[in-house]
């Protein structure tokens, strides 16, 4: 049984990309547009693995981590950030939330791979 990688972002042209390159690597993709539908995936699908956006409409990714961290089944579960963002303090931050690793935008597929498969290889 392959793997829920969920992907949380507004722009639907990441959402495609990094949906092909989660299928192409032998895993399943679950695809939300904000940290709220983000958290709706989590309830209805066992994810295993969350790449997401912080910047994002009704609910960011950092608010998104907040309470998926409160859960007990994802208290744990590998977040990865792919953003725009390069604050050294909203990365201090993230890596108190359990974030394992930050991706800076635009897309790279072999670095997000690279990522991927590290963390869940």
């Amino acid at each position: 049984m392959a793997k829920k990688i969920l992907i949380v972002d507004d722009a639907r042209l990441i959402r495609n990309v990094t949906q092909k390159a989660v299928i192409e690597a032998g895993f399943e993709a679950v695809l939300a547009n904000n940290g709220q539908e983000g958290l709706e995936a989590l309830k209805n699908n066992e994810i295993d693995f969350i790449f997401s956006d912080i910047n994002m409409p009704i609910m960011s990714g950092m608010e998104m981590i907040a309470e998926l961290r409160k859960m007990e089944k994802y208290k744990f579960v590998p977040v990865v950030m792919l953003t725009t963002e390069t604050k050294p303090e909203l990365q201090a931050k993230a890596k108190e939330m359990g974030v394992k690793a930050w991706l800076v935008k635009p897309f790279n597929k072999e670095k997000f791979l690279l990522v991927l498969d590290k963390l869940l290889g």
